[in-house]
């Protein structure tokens, strides 16, 4: 009888943790190792914003991995609330989120929340923290830096380690390239206490500002505290630099000169930020369509498969049904009565997850195109609406997307936009 299949799976993330979870219920019989950066559990506790979960993607891992009932005690069903303003604060759009679960709800969890929920359901000892890879060798080792330690030989070595994987580097070795996005994240402890005002302004979901090809938001967390994020197109290294060079204080002021002319109560968000949680983000992305050719021994999921930007949504929902479809395969490929074998398995798990992550990969891509070009925030909303039309296949929301609806819903929002700078300019002069 053969030996189990040797799986070292590494990052512990949404990914990492899901393929470690159903691989470790299914009745495949597999050695399973699971190698992270971080140096404990409690590592980035609090890091992190939130997630809407999907029901054919991270729902379904999630009920897939016996977690249904872990996750509906964190799960915000209000937090499907979603506000979208311009800068003269002028509300567009006003989705209300549900109270209760339905099929087509997308219920907010904190990352953090969701990444314990995970760990929780795996074995203790499946999980070697602080262990910085160094490299992946052809023939399946893995090397340290401690040390110089190397482990293995695996029959496969699962990529879930995000962005700058080093699994990727031996696949292929391409890097991801820079988004042209950069920005900032504040949070806000007590807003109910300390801004009221804003407390009420960004309700129970997600606060989202748009014009002059910068973006504002705020989400509702988990805690009750409040997410600020700023982003704008500038060159790479940018938003380092000036924390670098101008210190926390500096740097909001620096923040606040890209908001000038943008209505108070919505500057008030970067002002009412604890300026200690300030931190930047530079976002990186693969190319629309990034593949690799097949190599026994290895393969990749989540960011480290189809890195984007945040701007649709869907990337730990797509790592997650990554994860969902990789478990599968690898348990049929150790079912006796089946003429799968582990190699097949992984190759056919490529060819389902490539066209997905291409689909994924070109929405997130034209909405950072967007939301960050000269027609938002209004071409968001037409955007989201040609999206809609194209995702459902209902006579009704193919019309939706016909030029002639999307022009009118155009015009309508632009009239609403007018209107309300109008009325701005009409109560400062009074």
């Amino acid at each position: 009888m053969a030996s189990p299949p040797k799986i070292a799976i590494i990052g512990a993330g949404p990914a990492g943790l899901t393929l470690a979870r159903l691989l470790y219920l299914s009745d495949a019989k597999v050695d399973l190792r699971l190698y992270e950066l971080d140096g404990s559990p409690t590592s980035r506790l609090g890091q992190g914003g939130t997630l809407d979960l999907h029901t054919d993607t991270g729902l379904a891992a999630l009920r897939k991995c016996g977690l249904w009932d872990s996750f509906r005690k964190y799960a915000r069903y209000d937090g499907q609330e979603l506000i979208m303003a311009d800068k003269n604060a002028t509300e567009l759009a006003h989705i209300g989120g549900g109270e209760k679960a339905g099929e087509s709800n997308r219920p907010e969890i904190d990352r953090h929340r969701l990444r314990e929920i995970l760990l929780e359901s795996v074995p203790e000892e499946c999980v070697r923290w602080g262990r910085h890879l160094r490299e992946v060798t052809e023939d399946g080792m893995l090397r340290f830096d401690e040390r110089e330690e190397m482990e293995g030989p695996f029959d496969l070595i699962v990529g879930a380690d995000g962005a700058w994987s080093k699994v990727r580097e031996r696949l292929n070795g391409l890097k991801p390239a820079y988004s042209g996005v950069s920005g900032y994240e504040m949070d806000i402890m007590e807003p109910a206490r300390t801004c009221p005002h804003v407390e009420k302004m960004v309700g129970r979901g997600a606060y989202f500002g748009s014009s002059d090809r910068k973006f504002l938001n705020a989400q509702r967390m988990g805690n009750n505290s409040l997410k600020v994020r700023s982003w704008y197109s500038c060159p790479e290294g940018e938003a380092k630099e000036t924390l670098d060079k101008y210190g926390k204080k500096g740097t909001l002021e620096k923040i606040m000169e890209r908001y000038a002319g943008w209505a108070p109560e919505m500057t008030e968000l970067l002002r009412q930020g604890d300026l200690d949680s300030l931190k930047h983000w530079t976002l990186y992305e693969l190319p629309v369509g990034y593949r690799w050719e097949h190599k026994k021994g290895f393969t990749l999921i989540g960011d480290a498969a189809s890195l984007a930007t945040p701007f649709s949504g869907e990337g730990v929902n797509k790592a997650m049904k990554d994860s969902l479809e990789l478990a599968e395969l690898i348990e049929k490929s150790q079912d006796p009565n089946d003429d799968l074998t582990l190699d097949p398995a992984i190759l056919s798990y490529e060819q389902l997850m490539f066209p997905r992550s291409e689909k994924l990969q070109a929405t997130t891509m034209n909405n950072k195109q967007v939301m960050f070009g000269p027609t938002a925030p209004i071409g968001i909303m037409t955007n989201m609406l040609k999206t809609l039309a194209v995702d459902d296949s209902s006579i009704l929301m193919k019309m939706l997307g016909t030029a002639p609806v999307v022009a009118a819903v155009y015009s309508y929002f632009w009239t609403r936009q007018q209107v309300g700078w109008a009325v701005r300019r009409f109560w400062r002069r009074t």
